[in-house]
């Protein structure tokens, strides 16, 4: 099946997204489990030799080469098909020594048991942050699947709407990242009371509901449920956080996960991740952070520094369609190589088409 092209900008956004992320999950992955009165300098410096990246990375180029092979989004088995063929290659990959999550790993033993993610003994009902740090590829995917793509790459192996509304917000966020930055806090709020108050066109979404058919057939509900669940407060201490910290200098930050939470579940590492990509792509005036000192300061963290970094420097790629930001930026991190061959790889090919909204 063809689907329609995409602009030619979107193509360099997720080129740019993905070496973000990439880029971020190094930083923090220096110091993942450090805590953040244990840091090694306030903020982490960058990494020195390789930039050695972790799961949140590997995870994010398996869902990648899963949306290149399907040919028709439209079969929803198929997707998911795909989806769980490369993530159980990264489950018995050589390279997945560096510290993969609990729940990913739990639920992909079930999948290769034969249970399917749905069922009783498949995904674990978790809202860890593993819903979220991979799922770039499906911000990036076409119009009208992007939305049902990113619950579905969640809830295979993280099956709980506190998991799959985060991830959802995240998304958007990251498809519409040009036109809503510095405002991504605001933003997602907005969606999440749209979402309350019945005026959410998610809730109406053809390919999300097939998606969700076979753990709800009341898609509002369940959105409704995963907000509930601490997301939506999660993002309200978030968003006073910014609003404190736009009138502070860069330096008196602090641990980013102060009154927000510490980023290994989905809904504060999206927060978190919001919140240090609005500090470094503000447009009203001098943004706070650039890119390189965002992902500096997310790694700082008392949280799981990586995840936290990757989502952000993922994000803040997305916002920036100029070719080359982060080297113009002053960033031009050496991946291993095999790594930096998988990312060149994926950034050059949208999802099936990408973007086009």
């Amino acid at each position: 099946m063809s689907y329609p092209t995409a602009p030619a900008d979107t193509h360099i956004r997720y080129a740019n997204a993905l070496t973000g992320l990439a880029a971020g999950d190094a930083w923090g992955y220096q110091v993942e489990f450090t805590s953040y009165a244990r840091m090694p300098a306030y903020p982490v410096p960058p990494p020195t030799q390789w930039w050695v990246i972790s799961d949140d990375t590997q995870m994010t180029l398996a869902l990648h080469r899963a949306l290149a092979e399907v040919p028709d989004f439209d079969d929803i088995e198929t997707v998911t098909g795909a989806l769980t063929r490369q993530f159980l290659l990264w489950q018995v990959d050589p390279d997945n020594t560096r510290a993969p999550g609990r729940t990913c790993m739990a639920s992909l033993r079930n999948l290769r048991a034969g249970a399917r993610w749905y069922d009783t003994d498949g995904a674990v009902e978790s809202a860890g942050c593993g819903a979220v740090m991979r799922l770039v590829p499906t911000a990036f995917a076409p119009q009208p699947y992007w939305l049902g793509l990113t619950a579905l790459q969640a809830v295979i192996t993280h099956k709980h709407p506190r998991a799959v509304v985060p991830a959802l917000l995240l998304a958007d966020a990251i498809r519409h990242a040009p036109e809503r930055r510095g405002r991504f806090l605001e933003h997602a709020r907005t969606v999440a009371a749209q979402i309350y108050n019945g005026t959410s066109t998610w809730t109406e979404d053809p390919y999300l509901r097939d998606v969700l058919a076979p753990i709800t057939g009341d898609v509002s509900s369940y959105l409704v449920e995963g907000l509930n669940d601490g997301t939506a407060d999660i993002l309200a201490a978030a968003a006073a956080r910014l609003e404190q910290l736009r009138h502070m200098p860069a330096a008196e930050f602090g641990d980013p996960c102060a009154g927000i939470g510490e980023g290994w579940e989905s809904a504060s590492a999206v927060a978190l991740a919001l919140l240090v990509a609005d500090l470094a792509t503000s447009d009203d005036d001098a943004a706070a952070l650039t890119g390189p000192e965002a992902l500096a300061w997310a790694s700082t963290s008392n949280g799981d520094s990586d995840s936290i970094a990757c989502i952000a420097g993922g994000l803040i790629g997305s916002a920036h369609p100029e070719n080359g930001y982060w080297t113009a930026a002053g960033l031009s991190p050496t991946f291993e190589p095999r790594y930096a061959e998988e990312i060149a790889t994926a950034a050059s090919q949208l999802p099936a088409g990408g973007a086009t909204d």
